[in-house]
């Protein structure tokens, strides 16, 4: 058995939503997934080997997220068998884009297994969101830094921002996992007029925030009535974690994704490792025990080596 061809992709984590930027904001933060996908010289069906965050829980084979991206690039393309080696950092199923790293990373790495790259970037974007079933994570994991999501007609777009070069992320990471479904679930389906309009202007003061910089108002902005009121209540101390990151600190905090991450933003080196701790201390006292990350905001997106 012999390695024909092999290539390594990083992939960030990511944060979404920010606040009121529901399906349509993502972030991509410095913890990062690798991946190395081998093409071997036998005919035979993926294997996969993990380690880090999932090694005991995800599954191996053509259920594994990563390996069904990579096959809806290269199944036609070859029979031999493909080995994946996946290393995690992001954990699973706390809002920070481990879902998106999975599929980001199989669909590249396959793309780029080969002579020429098949797709471009751009078909790559669109099958990210496809298996996600929502772009804002896949966006920013591909693209690195803060980008917006848009449809225009039936086209699914995005715009990258420029998130100010101070800006820094805490994230408190609590020890329970929360699925992506069970949160979407409590969402209605509609929602009142004033609301929407809230959301919308904080939206755009949020995206003009984090441009210039402007740290005032971020508390404001990171404001929300679409998701967070009714997804609170899935996360034990969440008010509690809230106020607790702000009066360390944050400039603005929310949760992070789907959560049950929160998400705290704050200028570089303004204390952010205090900020990370009150959160943990908060979460604590309402019986969650948790860990906090100080991460800086990843601007360059997917890499790969061959």
């Amino acid at each position: 058995m012999s390695v024909i061809s092999s290539v390594k992709v990083r992939v960030p984590a990511t944060t979404s939503n920010l606040g009121p930027g529901f399906d349509c904001l993502g972030l991509a933060l410095g913890l990062y997934n690798e991946l190395s996908l081998e093409l071997h010289s036998e005919k035979g069906e993926p294997l996969i080997e993990i380690s880090g965050e999932g090694e005991k829980t995800l599954p191996r084979g053509n259920g594994n997220l990563i390996v069904k991206a990579a096959l809806l690039v290269i199944r036609e393309r070859t029979e031999n068998r493909l080995v994946f080696k996946a290393v995690n950092r992001i954990p699973l199923a706390r809002g920070l884009g481990s879902s998106a790293a999975a599929v980001v990373s199989g669909l590249y790495a396959a793309n780029h297994l080969l002579d020429e790259p098949l797709l471009p970037r751009e078909q790559l974007f669109a099958y990210a969101a496809t298996l996600e079933g929502h772009p804002d994570n896949v966006a920013a994991a591909i693209q690195g830094g803060l980008v917006v999501c848009y449809r225009n007609h039936k086209d699914l777009r995005t715009l990258p921002l420029r998130p100010h070069q101070e800006l820094c992320a805490v994230v408190c990471i609590p020890d329970f996992e929360l699925a992506t479904a069970e949160a979407r679930a409590v969402v209605p389906r509609t929602v009142l007029r004033e609301d929407a309009v809230e959301n919308v202007a904080r939206a755009l003061l949020l995206s003009s925030a984090l441009e210039q910089g402007r740290w005032e108002v971020l508390a404001a902005a990171m404001e929300d009535r679409l998701h967070q009121p009714y997804r609170a209540g899935l996360v034990k101390g969440f008010a509690a974690v809230l106020r607790a990151a702000r009066e360390a600190g944050a400039c603005g905090c929310a949760l992070s994704g789907a959560g049950p991450t929160i998400l705290a933003l704050c200028r570089r080196g303004a204390g952010a490792g205090e900020i990370g701790r009150a959160m943990q201390e908060a979460f604590a006292r309402h019986g969650v025990e948790s860990r906090s990350l100080v991460l800086p905001v990843d601007t360059r997106g997917v890499v790969l080596e061959k």
